[in-house]
């Protein structure tokens, strides 16, 4: 791991704590939507997922899905795995949530338990990758 890697593994946990600031805040709405905190916690896995692949120096390409991420990191960071099933349920947060159409407004207590679920993961990765 270079001094480069940790510096931008850093960048990503960053940009994954201001998509946990914003899910908290709009949850902390007492009428807010439940679509813009589940894109955020899955963005804030994302984000951290890349971080530890950056750290690592694995190069991971343009995906926003969670379980190929989860696959490549789950070798550095094995108690990752019981986050597994809800790493893939989220993967729907990324873009069908965003947009109009087939999908459905997620209740309250999917968004809470998303975001719960990114605060866990983003918590492992920096320790993992000592940005505590």
């Amino acid at each position: 791991m270079s001094k480069r890697n940790w510096e931008f593994c850093g960048e990503w946990i960053k940009k994954a704590d201001h998509d946990l600031i914003t899910a908290r805040a709009v949850l902390s709405l007492p009428h807010g939507p439940t679509d813009t905190p589940c894109f955020h916690a899955q963005q804030a896995v994302e984000k951290a997922l890349k971080g530890v692949l950056t750290f690592h120096g694995v190069p991971f390409g343009r995906t926003h899905d969670l379980l190929v991420l989860f696959d490549q990191v789950v070798e550095w960071i094995p108690e990752i795995i019981p986050f597994e099933a809800a790493c893939g349920s989220m993967g729907d947060y990324a873009v069908e949530a965003r947009y109009p159409g087939e999908s459905v407004e997620p209740d309250r207590s999917d968004a809470m338990e998303a975001l719960h679920v990114a605060e866990q993961v983003v918590a492992m990765v920096r320790v993992h990758c000592g940005l505590v």
